[in-house]
C-alpha cells in the first residue's frame, strides 16, 4: 500500500473530495497532497458522503480503501465513522504521522482518546485546528467547547501533540486555549492554488451606482452571512447580493431568510446554492466584490480565489489577510465597526468603472505575485518532519 522510505501520513478529515459542502479543510488537505504526494505517502480517512447528504458519493466504495493517483482513501460509512474505524485505519496504514484537520471534530476526539488510554502513544500526532480557536468561532456553542477544552487540558490530552497554525494571528488564538509547550506550535500556511491565478477571467461590467456582491461559504453562524445581509439595509443604489453555499444550519438560514425579506427594494438577494470548488472562480467572475464578514478563518480559500477572479474583497479582521487596505485590493474592517462596513459597501456601489477596473487588476496582480513564491509549500513539507522530531523530544 505504501512505498518504502517515504514518510507515511494518515490525514483524518471530516469531509474530503469529491465533496465540497464541508468547506476549507478538504481543500487544504487536497492541496498539500497535490504538492507533496511525490515525497510523502498520504492516506485519507473521511466520511463516505458530503455534508448533509444521506447517501454516499457516486463512484466510491465505502468501508474499503480506494486507491487513485497514488493516494489511499478510506470512505467510512456511519457504521465505521468512529474510534473503531479509525483504529482499523491506523493498523492498516501504520502511519509515521496522524494529521487531524479539526480540533472539535468527533474524529479528532476519537484519536486523542485512543492516545490518552495508551494506544498511539508512539505515533506523532499533528492537529490543524483550521480557525476553530478564533474568538468568533469559540463563541459558537461556547460552553460546550469551554468545558471540553478544560477537560482536555486537565487530562493532558495535548501533551506531545504538534499544532499547525497558519498565521501569527492563529498562533496567538491557539496558545490562549491549548496548554502545551510553545515549541509544539508550527507555522505553516495553507497552500495557494497556483492554477486559479493562471485563469483569464472575463469581468462583469461595472457602472457607478450599481454593484454585484457575492458571498461563497457554508451557511453557518461562523461565516456571518446574517451580518452581511443586515449591512445592506441602508445602502443606496442598485445592489445585487448573490449567496452561494450549502445550508449547514437550518435555524440560522431561517434568520437569514427573514433578514433578506426585510431588505429594501433596491437590494436584491439571489440564492444560488452550493457549488463545487472547481466552479468557484467562474462564478466569482460574474460579480464585482466579495463580501465576507466572517467570524474567523485560519486561511479562507475562497479569499484568494476572489482576488484571482478580480473581485476586491470586503473582509473582517478575523483572517490572516490583513493588508488589503494598504495594497488597494479590498477592505479589512473590524466586525464591531458597523459604520465602516456600510461606508465601504456604499463606496463599492458608487465606484466608477475606471476605479473598479484598477482595483480589480490590482487584486489579480496581488495574488499572482503571492503564488510565485513556494514558501507555503516548503513550510508544509517541513511540517511533517518537525512533527516526528517533536514526538521524539516529548518521548525522551
Amino acid at each position: 500500500m505504501s512505498e518504502p522510505n517515504k514518510t507515511k501520513v494518515l490525514a483524518v478529515v471530516d469531509y474530503y473530495l469529491p465533496g465540497y459542502k464541508g468547506g476549507g479543510p478538504a481543500v487544504s488537505v487536497s492541496r498539500i497532497i497535490g504538492c507533496l504526494n511525490g515525497e510523502i505517502d498520504f492516506s485519507v480517512f473521511t466520511r463516505d458522503r458530503d455534508l448533509g447528504d444521506k447517501v454516499p458519493y457516486e463512484g466510491i466504495s465505502s468501508n474499503r480503501w480506494n486507491d487513485k493517483a497514488g493516494v489511499h482513501k478510506f470512505y467510512a460509512s456511519p457504521m465505521l465513522l468512529n474510534i473503531f474505524g479509525l483504529w482499523l485505519a491506523v493498523q492498516k496504514v501504520k502511519p509515521d504521522v496522524i494529521y487531524l484537520n479539526s480540533y472539535f471534530s468527533k474524529l479528532t476526539r476519537a484519536v486523542l482518546t485512543l492516545r490518552s488510554v495508551g494506544f498511539l502513544r508512539k505515533t506523532p500526532v499533528l492537529v490543524a485546528p483550521r480557525g476553530e480557536f478564533s474568538p468568533g468561532a469559540l463563541q459558537l456553542k461556547s460552553m460546550k467547547k469551554k468545558h471540553y477544552l478544560a477537560l482536555a487540558n486537565f487530562l493532558k490530552f495535548h501533551s506531545g501533540i504538534t499544532w499547525q497554525v497558519s498565521s501569527v494571528h492563529e498562533l496567538e488564538d491557539a496558545k490562549a486555549v491549548v496548554h502545551t509547550n510553545a515549541e509544539f506550535f508550527i507555522k505553516a500556511p495553507d497552500i495557494v492554488d497556483r492554477r486559479s491565478t493562471e485563469v483569464d477571467t472575463v469581468r462583469a461590467p461595472k457602472t457607478a451606482g450599481s454593484a454585484e456582491f457575492a458571498f461563497i461559504s457554508r451557511i453557518s453562524p461562523k461565516k456571518n452571512l446574517l451580518g452581511a445581509i443586515e449591512m445592506l439595509k441602508e445602502i443606496k443604489g442598485d445592489v445585487t447580493f448573490a449567496i452561494y453555499g450549502p445550508i449547514e444550519d437550518e435555524a440560522y438560514w431561517a434568520k437569514c431568510e427573514e433578514a433578506m425579506a426585510a431588505l429594501p427594494k433596491n437590494v436584491r438577494c439571489e440564492v444560488k446554492g452550493g457549488i463545487p470548488s472547481h466552479e468557484v472562480l467562474a462564478h466569482l467572475s460574474n460579480h464585482h466584490f466579495f463580501l465576507f464578514p466572517t467570524l474567523g478563518e485560519n486561511f479562507g480559500h475562497v479569499i484568494p480565489e476572489a482576488l484571482a477572479a478580480g473581485c476586491p474583497v470586503l473582509l473582517s479582521d478575523q483572517t490572516p489577510w490583513l493588508d488589503f487596505n494598504e495594497k488597494g485590493v479590498g477592505y479589512v474592517i473590524p466586525l464591531e465597526n458597523q459604520a465602516d462596513w456600510k461606508k465601504a459597501i456604499q463606496e463599492c456601489v458608487d465606484m466608477s468603472p475606471e476605479t473598479f477596473d484598477q482595483k480589480s487588476n490590482e487584486a489579480k496582480a496581488y495574488i499572482a505575485r503571492m503564488s510565485q513564491s513556494t514558501s507555503d509549500i516548503d513550510l508544509n513539507r517541513e511540517l511533517f518532519a518537525t512533527t516526528i522530531v517533536n514526538q521524539s523530544k516529548w518521548a525522551a
